[in-house]
């Protein structure tokens, strides 16, 4: 299967990928698995006499209509609602329940947060709105009630007069989830893999509250955004509860230079950047037929 797959893949004459580090997978798994020769400095495999590149092309979002979305007035209705029980320090994630997604490694960081500093306890809230996937699967069924069993632990041994350490919300609501993005002073996106994730750049765009992202090495976001989020393993429970820490005891110019620092990333690598920069290098192979070798 493996094999037929790299060989459909090199029927093209460019591959395009979501990170370098997919480019340098795939050239290796080229020269290694399939013993085809490889030039590293120009990304690309010779095979049949033929000349097939690889390209990292990151997938991004509509800059414009996501931001217009923000400032819409249904999501200025949701904003009002959160400003109701919006704690001090507000952590948040968005992610539908797959298990890739590590939401209840997230917590177990949390859990630990709070146990190693008290002083957070009824200042802090971590606010969970997961969008339920593929019910119809057990694996994906039976995560679900482990995420729920996990934030009812946290909830019952951290919580304390009115207050509750973690906010579950299960369902689906654009609104809500950008009033969520604009908000939030923490974002945790810890997967445990992710092709890119798209949420980690709309929360870099439509952030209005210095939020710091904290954000899994293993997410393809990461490639563009790492000068400017936490970075983590998504295996290390202590050290994510420690990103969790440094993001809301920050200086805010740094929280400040940090955000601003994401958003202006994901601006110039916007959704037009990506489909341009395809589109050029399809032309300028066909300008160029030696290119091709064949």
């Amino acid at each position: 299967m493996r094999d037929a797959i790299l060989h459909g893949l090199l029927g093209c004459d460019i591959v395009g990928f979501q990170t370098s580090l997919d480019v340098r997978n795939f050239l290796m798994t080229c020269e290694e698995n399939a013993g085809l020769a490889v030039d590293e400095r120009e990304k690309a495999v010779l095979v049949d006499g033929r000349v097939v590149y690889a390209r990292a092309y990151p997938i991004s979002i509509d800059v414009a209509s996501t931001t217009r979305l923000s400032y819409s007035h249904g999501v200025m209705v949701e904003e009002r609602k959160l400003r109701d029980w919006r704690p001090e320090h507000l952590i948040v994630r968005i992610d539908r329940t797959d298990p890739s997604k590590n939401i209840i490694r997230g917590f177990l960081s949390y859990e630990k947060l709070l146990a190693h500093h008290p002083e957070l306890k009824g200042r802090v809230q971590f606010w969970a709105f997961l969008q339920p996937s593929r019910q119809d699967v057990a694996v994906y069924r039976n995560y679900v009630r482990k995420v729920r069993q996990t934030v009812q632990r946290i909830n019952a041994q951290y919580g304390a007069h009115g207050w509750q350490p973690i906010r579950l919300e299960l369902g689906e609501s654009v609104r809500k989830a950008m009033a969520a993005m604009r908000n939030f002073d923490v974002l945790v996106v810890n997967s445990v893999y992710d092709g890119l994730n798209l949420v980690a750049k709309e929360g870099a765009l439509v952030n209005r509250s210095d939020g710091v992202i904290v954000l899994s090495e293993n997410v393809g976001a990461h490639e563009e955004l790492h000068p400017h989020v936490l970075s983590v393993n998504p295996f290390d429970i202590e050290a994510t509860a420690n990103a969790m820490h440094q993001a809301i005891v920050m200086r805010v110019e740094e929280k400040r230079r940090l955000n601003e620092g994401a958003r202006e990333v994901v601006r110039t690598n916007d959704i037009a950047r990506w489909i341009t920069r395809q589109v050029q290098d399809i032309r300028d192979l066909a300008a160029a037929p030696g290119l091709r070798a064949g």
